[in-house]
């Protein structure tokens, strides 16, 4: 009876190991996603050092979402530059908003393969995406009319109509 009781302990200490072990491994993998972000600047000058590696990229999704088939590309811009995204479509789904004068993208962290002159897409430079993470939607932007301008879009049409009526009773009757 004690030397169950004593197996049933080491097996419980063992399990709680295991346990903990997978749970330390899954907390170094979140501390291995929050590695330095590279931007396009330090992408591009430095090519060569990171062609063929894993890289995290963050920035806002601007331009177009373009799905092909099972793939989609869509272009990310950080304060230095913009890359093109290369990834397999699910992982635009929850992408709602791209830059563009009417809307902020949203901002996304993107994990995956550079390829300093990627092969498979004309030898241009992009990133083939393992991982895409919304990490702040976009919004729509307001562009509100002043009124000052409405004004001057009224008065302006309005002074040219008349200084062309001048323009021709002067020239009738010359």
């Amino acid at each position: 009876m004690v030397v169950q009781s004593s197996k049933l302990k080491v097996q419980r200490v063992f399990l709680i190991f295991i346990f903990l072990s997978a749970f330390s491994f899954q907390l170094s993998a979140d501390v291995a996603e929050a590695a330095p972000v590279i931007l396009a600047e330090e992408l591009l000058k430095e090519a060569e050092k990171y062609d063929g590696k894993e890289v995290i990229y963050k920035g806002e999704v601007i331009g177009d979402i373009m799905i092909r088939r099972d793939c989609a590309w869509i272009n990310v811009r950080d304060e230095t530059g913009a890359i093109g995204i290369f990834c397999p479509k699910e992982l635009v789904n929850e992408i709602k908003h791209a830059g563009s004068y009417r809307f902020t993208g949203d901002i996304v962290s993107v994990r995956g393969t550079f390829h300093q002159t990627c092969p498979e897409h004309g030898g241009d430079a992009d990133i083939h995406a393992e991982r895409i993470n919304i990490i702040q939607k976009g919004k729509t932007i307001s562009h509100p009319l002043e009124p000052k301008k409405v004004k001057m879009s009224i008065i302006l049409p309005a002074i040219a109509f008349v200084l062309a009526i001048i323009h021709l009773v002067v020239r009738r009757f010359r």
